[in-house]
Order: C-alpha cells, then sequence, then structure tokens
C-alpha cells in the first residue's frame, strides 16, 4: 500500500512513501555507524551481533559520553566533537534513531556525515517544541535523576515493555536495557542541551546551507507508540523539505531488539 501527500509548493505531484515488506538480498556487506537514543546500552545491538550472517551490514554503535560509565562531556558542543571523531570511521551510512536523529542533524549542521547516506529511524526532532516531558524535566530539578531510579522499578518497566515493545524481551535483555538509563550520567544533559533553541540554530544553518540535508531518508514504524509521525511533519514544515519516507509494518520503535534479522535485511536492502 502507498500513501501519498502533495508536495511542499503546492503543485499537483506527490510524494511516494514506500511500504516495505519484504526486503531484496544482495551480496555484500555494508558498514553502518549506529546513533542510538537517550539511555542507549550495548545490549539493543547484541541481537544484531548475534543474528549477523554474511551479506548483511555490519553496525558498530557510536560511543556517546556519559553513558555507560564514560565521562560525560562538559557542553553539547564538546559532546559533538567527541561524536565527530568516532563518525569519521569508513562507512557507507549513518542510521540514527531516536534523539539520535538530533544529533545526526547537529552534527551535520556543523559539517560532518555530509558525505554518507543518513537514516533517520523515527527521530525526536521539531516535535520537541511540544513535547511535556522534556520540558517538565527542564523546569523541575532533580526530575532527570529521579526518572533514572524509576526506570529500576520492576512494575514501570513491565508497563514500559508491554506499551513499547511489539514483542517479548528476554528477562536479561531488559535488565541491561534499563541499567543503561541508570547508568546513563548524560541523561539530564541531553533535555538541557537538546532544547528550542537548538532547532533555531539547526534552522538557521541548514537555511544558509541547504545541501547538508541532502541524502537523508526517514525510517517509520506502523506500530511505532514512542515517536509518531506527526514529529516528520513538523520538522519538514521547519525546514521547508520533504524527506524520503520507508514505512515498515510491523515495527515499532526499537526494531533493533525485537526483530534484528530482520532490520539486518533491511539495512542491506536499502544500501544495496
Amino acid at each position: 500500500m502507498n500513501a501519498h501527500h502533495p508536495h511542499r509548493d503546492g503543485s499537483s505531484g506527490f510524494r511516494r512513501v514506500e511500504v516495505v515488506s519484504e526486503p531484496r538480498r544482495r551480496q555484500r556487506s555494508p558498514r553502518v555507524l549506529f546513533l542510538g537514543g537517550n539511555g542507549h546500552a550495548s545490549v539493543r545491538l547484541d541481537g544484531v551481533r548475534q543474528s549477523w550472517s554474511e551479506s548483511q551490514p555490519v553496525v558498530q554503535a557510536i560511543p556517546y559520553p556519559g553513558f555507560e560509565g564514560r565521562p560525560r562531556a562538559r557542553s553539547f558542543d564538546e559532546f559533538l566533537t567527541e561524536l565527530a571523531r568516532s563518525a569519521h570511521r569508513r562507512c557507507d551510512a549513518i542510521y540514527a534513531t531516536g534523539i539520535g536523529g538530533t544529533l545526526a542533524l547537529a552534527l551535520r549542521a556543523e559539517g560532518h556525515l555530509r558525505k554518507r547516506p543518513l537514516i533517520l529511524q523515527a527521530p525526536v526532532l521539531w516535535g520537541l517544541e511540544d513535547r511535556r516531558f522534556p520540558r517538565i524535566m527542564r523546569a523541575i530539578p532533580g526530575s532527570a535523576a529521579m526518572l533514572r531510579r524509576l526506570f529500576r522499578v520492576p512494575a514501570i518497566q513491565r508497563r514500559f515493555l508491554g506499551k513499547y515493545f511489539t514483542r517479548p524481551v528476554a528477562p536479561a535483555v531488559a535488565t541491561e536495557f534499563f541499567d543503561g538509563y541508570a547508568r546513563c550520567d548524560a541523561f539530564a544533559d541531553f533535555f538541557e542541551w537538546i532544547t528550542p533553541a537548538l532547532l533555531r540554530r539547526l534552522e538557521e544553518r541548514f537555511a544558509a546551507e541547504p545541501e547538508a540535508l541532502a541524502d537523508i531518508t526517514m525510517w517509520w514504524g506502523e506500530k511505532d507508540k514512542v515517536v509518531g509521525l506527526e514529529e516528520l511533519r513538523r520538522t519538514e514544515d521547519a525546514l521547508g523539505v520533504e524527506f524520503p519516507l520507508r514505512l515498515f509494518p510491523a515495527w515499532g520503535h526499537y526494531p533493533m531488539m525485537e526483530d534484528p534479522a530482520g532490520w539486518l535485511d533491511a539495512l542491506a536492502d536499502a544500501l544495496a
């Protein structure tokens, strides 16, 4: 099933939205750098490493300062500098999800990642303007630290898994997933750094250098209950562009955890 949306300029042309079912196969192993969301932990890609086979992409996460016991960055600019150093590794594409999408665009605004395709899967972008949760985190001192502690509460973990995951998660995997938040010393920093003021900065940069938005594709799971497609509409309106969109009917927000082999196939298909 294909959905169509009118062009931004009001013309009679249509944008094709591809709904993905079964990916094509190819015979090579591209390399992909991965930008995760807030609280990212290596366990989110454990299934990918275990499911990997020849001809599928080799996926490597870019390490974030302040995550998984690493020292925090003193500022957002320092954080981006550390990411940029890691992102200069040889690769065929960049894949970013959740708040990693904001980081990827911020890096592009600074001149990084522009020579490689960028896949943004359900990124947190201009919908940030209306998100109540980040405003609460910024307004109430200590709220981010309290939330990290709440992620250790079994009842809250069960509710989160039941609402946001499309498939059951092994108990050991779930434990490490939530430990990622508990061990993320930079968790609160993201709420201080990634704000509407940053969006204004990105708008200005991309208006001056629209080529920095080239070769970006949006991916979305139709079962994603974390970030809805309204996020894409808000982002395109703010930047004055339309991004190619691929819809995955069976995906939620964490396809790399829920169906790692299928996620790898989709990546390989996109990079074939």
